[in-house]
């Protein structure tokens, strides 16, 4: 039972999680550019929703950590799982920019989003580094790939407690050094996932318990310093040794964030309103990898340039839009198709009679 429910907290984490991915997406750069409300929300929750995500992957890595006894089998099946969808979903990106910047209507709106055409030697480049890429949601997937890559190598030292002080500072050092490529996002994501590991190798699988005192606290502080950060952010970011501060501040936003977001999905397990959002967590990869950028980020161009619709209208109706399209083309079409599951998903899925189960390799 105590298994069941936790994966439960991590599917209703990963529902809450997902759709607050979707719907920042839905905050495109010509909405954040017009309201300061926008662009304050935007990153509000940017410094959060995907550190929750590298959490949640170290804890079902270190829960798993006991059976990958084969590592060159474990990096082949992270390799399929993660950088197969990366590689399909990246070729797809930029042969549809290329054929679109041919009509004019859409051409329109993609060169509004800053998209042009790409040759064909620097799309491979692209793909290979992530430098420039032109799918910029993809990241996350080669990331996880690295972070998986250098956990499973060295699984004890990157669970020990010094390293976590050596990925906090390689995490402030983004205040000053821009690392190329992938790497720049890899040099934050570690922390999250190392810091997962160390909390259950001390016995600690659950971030905070239940006391009211301590929920008020951790609530407190990651409102108070997500808004220290996203103000400077959307304002003036400064430089130097005060920008560093503010990257402190930024890491302790979003641990604080994670713990508030698995608290609640702790809180409302078993309750009715957790099922939906759990269905959601179940298929977050899938929705992941579907609804950018062009489901939601194109649609929202399409709507803010040819309707007369209020912008958070339109934040809604896309919103809705983007997971629940990605949901039922995974759920009714993709998982039913080996060969598209494996393309799209990195993996096939295999019907049975019980409701599937989150397996502890998997990562999202």
């Amino acid at each position: 039972m105590e298994k069941t429910n936790r994966l439960d907290w991590i599917d209703i984490a990963k529902g809450i999680g997902i759709v607050l991915v979707v719907f920042a997406h839905t905050l495109v750069p010509q909405i954040r550019e017009s309201s300061t409300a926008a662009g304050f929300l935007w990153i509000f929750i940017y410094n959060f929703h995907m550190p929750l995500f590298f959490f949640l992957s170290g804890w079902l890595f270190e829960k798993g950590l006991s059976h990958y006894t084969n590592k060159p089998k474990f990096i082949l099946g992270k390799l399929k799982f993660l950088m197969l969808p990366y590689l399909t979903f990246s070729v797809f990106a930029y042969v549809f920019i290329n054929f679109a910047l041919k009509i004019d209507k859409l051409a329109a709106v993609l060169q509004g989003g800053g998209y042009t055409a790409t040759a064909l030697k620097d799309a491979a480049l692209q793909i290979l580094t992530y430098n420039g890429h032109i799918d910029q949601h993809l990241w996350f997937v080669f990331s996880l790939f690295i972070v998986f890559l250098v956990n499973i190598l060295l699984p004890k030292i990157m669970k020990s407690k010094p390293v976590l002080l050596v990925l906090l500072a390689l995490y402030v050092s983004k205040a000053f050094v821009h690392y190329p490529g992938i790497l720049d996002y890899t040099a934050s994501d570690l922390l999250f996932f190392s810091l997962s590991r160390v909390m259950i190798a001390d016995g600690k699988p659950h971030l905070i318990n239940r006391s009211p005192l301590r929920i008020i606290a951790v609530l407190a502080i990651f409102i108070t310093s997500n808004c220290i950060y996203s103000y400077f952010y959307v304002t003036q970011m400064p430089v130097g040794a005060v920008k560093a501060l503010l990257y402190v501040i930024r890491s302790i936003s979003s641990v604080a964030g994670i713990m508030c977001v698995c608290t609640l999905a702790e809180y409302i397990q078993g309750k009715a309103v957790s099922k939906p959002i759990k269905e959601i967590g179940l298929y977050s990869y899938d929705i992941y990898l579907m609804h950018a950028p062009f489901l939601v980020s194109g649609s929202m161009g399409i709507l803010l340039s040819y309707s007369s619709l209020p912008a958070p209208l339109c934040c809604a109706a896309v919103l809705i839009i983007g997971i629940a399209l990605p949901y039922a083309v995974s759920r009714f079409i993709v998982r039913k198709i080996p060969v598209l599951s494996v393309l799209i998903l990195g993996k096939s899925f295999k019907k049975t009679k019980n409701t599937p189960e989150i397996k502890l390799n998997e990562s999202i």
